[in-house]
């Protein structure tokens, strides 16, 4: 009986716990000040491996499977400039996908989409 009632309440105690997420990105640490967000729709079938170029230095932030999306948050000192490009390079193939040159600042959000045909992909700020 009390195993039952143990079960029940870790439940409900995570089902609540669920129940107070903020909306703001899973990898953002907390009190990320200045942080940029980066939402990235893969429409292609390739997995992708995700750079940030800033001032002609790559780095890479992490990967996107095909056909799904992902969300990261860059940390300022990704951009010392603010001009900075994501490239999106298929594992296990050739060619890319970039955004092209972007001016973004603290608390903006990038939506970059990798198209089916790579240099079609675009990026936008809001």
């Amino acid at each position: 009986m009390y195993a039952k009632h143990l079960v029940a309440g870790s439940l409900l105690f995570f089902l609540a716990i669920g129940g107070c997420h903020r909306g703001s990105f899973a990898n953002a640490p907390a009190g990320a000040q200045g942080a940029v967000g980066l939402v990235v729709q893969n429409q292609n079938f390739y997995d992708m491996d995700l750079y940030v170029v800033s001032e002609g230095l790559p780095t890479r932030i992490g990967d996107v499977g095909g056909n799904s999306s992902a969300h990261f948050t860059l940390d300022p000192s990704f951009f010392p400039s603010s001009d900075i490009r994501i490239i999106a390079t298929p594992v296990g193939g050739n060619g890319r996908a970039s955004s092209g040159p972007l001016s973004v600042g603290a608390g903006q959000t990038i939506n970059f989409t990798i198209a089916p045909v790579l240099r079609q992909s675009s990026a936008s700020i809001r």
